[in-house]
């Protein structure tokens, strides 16, 4: 019989006093210090793009389209009901800097992240956590550094990807929105049906974006659970870890939702604490769901496991 899950309170708690723990505290430093440092060097190697919003009368009688010139393209979208323009230009150069950088970001952070994160299943289980020397091992791993990149280019670009292409529906309606109306005067029935449907579809896509993100993360919590499985036994095991609890999982990374959007305002920042907060706590998730399936005795959720525990989330 299925156990049911500790409360989401006492998963959390957890996680917050394990983050406290010193070898945690100092992978994560490191981690997020690499990573702030390498998206700040982005920024100002021009390797990101930007995009403005500019007045109507600025661009005349040109319509929404993608325009190319000698240095590049730019994506224009009119939006003559508010009189303005977003556009985003894109310069070949830039488009060529945020390809190298976004692949030195990915081989760089991959394996330091799936490092750091190995340190936080370990102290989870109460064994000994290595700190940043255990963590830099993933780079000299050739296996492990493979399947490390492999797994974050999947959760990143990937569902990066997925989230784009679920958006654009509700970018042809915002189109359709604006060309059918081009001031206050033309608004109709059809106008607002259009206005709320883009929205409503816009919202979907954002879920749907994170929902997606949620149904692989237990892949990246399995590899640096066990970092000797295949890639094949990774993607399999780690995707049965959450089997029967999704839709719970779901709401629990939900529950961090104001944190993401606190890392997202201060460029990365604030993950010195929403990594290992949301991360450990996502472990501690899939631990106490693999001993719900298999209905045995539920370990208080407010104590860290005892020395030795094998818990490992279901991606054994």
């Amino acid at each position: 019989m299925r156990k049911r899950l500790p409360p989401r309170r006492e998963m959390k708690f957890l996680a917050k006093r394990l983050m406290t723990h010193p070898l945690c505290m100092q992978v994560t430093l490191v981690l997020v210090g690499v990573q702030v440092a390498l998206t700040g060097l982005r920024y100002l190697l021009g390797g990101t793009f930007t995009y403005g919003v500019a007045s109507l009368a600025q661009y005349g009688d040109t319509v929404s389209g993608l325009y190319f010139n000698d240095n590049g393209f730019s994506l224009i979208f009119r939006m003559d009901l508010t009189q303005t323009v977003l556009a985003l230009p894109v310069s070949y150069d830039q488009l060529l800097r945020f390809g190298i950088f976004s692949l030195v970001i990915l081989l760089v952070l991959s394996p330091l992240r799936l490092g750091a994160m190995e340190n936080y299943w370990n102290l989870l289980r109460g064994q000994h956590a290595g700190g940043v020397r255990s963590a830099l091992r993933w780079f000299a791993q050739g296996g492990k550094f493979g399947k490390a990149v492999v797994v974050e280019f999947l959760l990143t670009a990937g569902v990066r990807l997925a989230g784009i292409a679920a958006t654009l529906p509700s970018i042809y309606l915002f189109y359709l929105f604006y060309t059918t109306t081009p001031s206050m005067a033309a608004y109709t029935t059809t106008s607002s049906l259009l206005q709320m449907g883009a929205t409503v579809l816009a919202i979907a896509a954002l879920v749907f974006t994170f929902w997606l993100h949620s149904v692989l993360l237990p892949v990246r919590y399995c590899l640096c659970a066990h970092p000797e499985y295949s890639l094949g036994q990774t993607f399999r095991r780690g995707l049965a870890s959450a089997k029967g609890f999704r839709g719970a999982f779901f709401g629990f990374r939900l529950s961090y939702i104001l944190w993401f959007f606190g890392s997202q305002l201060t460029y990365g920042a604030l993950d010195i604490f929403v990594t290992p907060y949301s991360s450990l706590g996502g472990m501690i998730f899939l631990q106490e769901a693999a001993r719900a399936r298999q209905g045995g005795g539920q370990a208080p959720a407010s104590q860290p496991p005892e020395q030795g525990s094998s818990g490992d989330g279901g991606a054994e």
